[in-house]
């Protein structure tokens, strides 16, 4: 069913871009290569920017390691200067960040912070984990407030991902 929206989309987009014919047949091989022509052509504009915040609040090392693979996989897709990327923990996530809990994440964290994602943790649960600001590896910011932070980055546009 979904093939057969593509199929009639696609046909719509040809007959009213070129004003040809109302229909036209397609075998399953042109389909997926015309997608990945209008991929090419439509990404992100030079002066558009994708906004993308990742949210953990668990301390869950799988959902880092998905956040972080998540990131990785994206700027596969649209270069990295086209995104601002956020990574917002809270609760029991902020443990995943200190110095000796990161050690198997540490170079991808740092390598996509040189690529400009903010990684930023609630002082909150910072103070609630009874976790300085050394204790966390360099590249962390504080924020008041987690969930402000989550809030306020929804306002300027930032798609919400919970991995």
């Amino acid at each position: 069913m979904k093939r057969l929206f593509s199929l009639i989309a696609i046909s719509f987009l040809l007959v009213t871009e070129t004003a040809i014919c109302p229909f036209i047949v397609y075998s399953g091989e042109g389909v997926e290569s015309m997608g990945a022509q209008k991929k090419q052509t439509q990404g992100v504009d030079a002066g558009r920017s994708l906004k993308a915040l990742f949210h953990l609040d668990w301390d869950q090392e799988e959902r880092l390691s998905l956040a972080l693979a998540n990131i990785k996989n994206l700027f596969k897709e649209i270069p990295a200067q086209q995104c601002e990327i956020s990574v917002v923990a809270n609760g029991a996530a902020v443990k995943l960040f200190k110095k000796d809990n990161v050690s198997r994440h540490a170079d991808t964290i740092e390598e996509l912070h040189r690529l400009g994602v903010r990684f930023k943790m609630c002082r909150n649960a910072l103070a609630n984990n009874h976790i300085d600001k050394q204790d966390l590896i360099d590249v962390c910011e504080i924020v008041p407030a987690g969930i402000l932070e989550i809030i306020d980055l929804q306002r300027m546009g930032f798609a919400y991902v919970k991995p």
